[in-house]
């Protein structure tokens, strides 16, 4: 047992990041001493992040935006997933060297788990081509998705996300397929501008379950409408606890029980 380990988060900007809460708890739960803290650098100090996690004697490190890019290119070490996501949200330091995961995909396939759907043989539609939709595909595609569309109006992204997964399909937002399930990635309907949805109910009313990996506030807009129309939801919290339990298993090197987020998911769903 690791008697105290040194644990954090890296971004520009974590005002509001629940990291530190969220693994402060799973620490708690399994009887470890440990400290978790938010770390905001620039570009330039990234750089020599890991001179930075030595001298601090930090062995792990979540990664949120804008640093999931540059830590990919960074490490000394990729794991399969993060080299096919091309992004890298944990990483883990020893005896000098630094390796790089990605635990969103983790994240989200639990999530759906969690609500009791069954991904595979699935027609799933991913609406928005950002960083995030990379680690849904892989994860889709992992759990085997019968197909995998990524709707959005950025082409440029589109093509490049289609050039990393040439598996997938392509749609515009006006002439989106039908399928099982439809995923929001976008911020359209994330606080403060609450009220929007990325897509309208006749969209809606062609799946039968719809997810969202906002989760501020925990029924967004979106899923408001499709919950109207008879669809089942999944709220988008879940994701991020369960990232984080991901990222625990690698730094403690051992297997965790994903339950062990249940009751953190529940505190912190209250607020939202």
């Amino acid at each position: 047992m690791k008697s105290s380990l040194h644990l954090g988060v890296l971004g520009e900007k974590l005002g509001h990041s629940l990291s530190p809460e969220i693994h402060t708890e799973l620490l708690k739960q399994q009887g470890l001493c440990g400290t978790y803290e938010k770390y905001e650098m620039s570009r330039e100090e990234v750089e020599h992040l890991f001179a930075f996690m030595d001298e601090r004697h930090i062995t792990g490190l979540n990664v949120t935006i804008p640093y999931k890019e540059v830590l990919y290119r960074m490490v000394d070490v990729l794991n399969d997933a993060a080299r096919e996501i091309g992004a890298v949200n944990t990483v883990w330091r020893k005896n000098g060297v630094s390796y790089g995961y990605n635990t969103d995909y983790i994240g989200v396939t639990s999530m759906f788990e969690k609500a009791g759907v069954n991904l595979s043989g699935k027609d799933i539609v991913i609406l928005g081509s950002g960083g995030a939709s990379r680690a849904l595909i892989y994860g889709f595609h992992q759990k085997g998705a019968k197909t995998i569309t990524i709707s959005a109006r950025n082409e440029s992204a589109k093509c490049a996300l289609k050039e990393s997964f040439p598996y997938i399909g392509l749609s515009t937002l006006d002439n989106i397929p039908s399928g099982d399930i439809i995923i929001n990635t976008t911020p359209v309907g994330m606080y403060p501008k609450v009220g929007v949805s990325p897509v309208d109910a006749s969209v809606l009313t062609r799946f039968q379950i719809a997810a969202d990996i906002v989760y501020n506030p925990l029924v967004t807009e979106f899923l408001r409408l499709a919950k109207e129309n008879g669809l089942q939801i999944v709220t988008g919290l879940m994701m991020l606890v369960d990232q984080a339990i991901g990222a625990e298993e690698i730094w403690l090197e051992k297997k965790l029980n994903y339950h062990m987020g249940d009751k953190i998911h529940e505190e912190l769903a209250g607020r939202f």
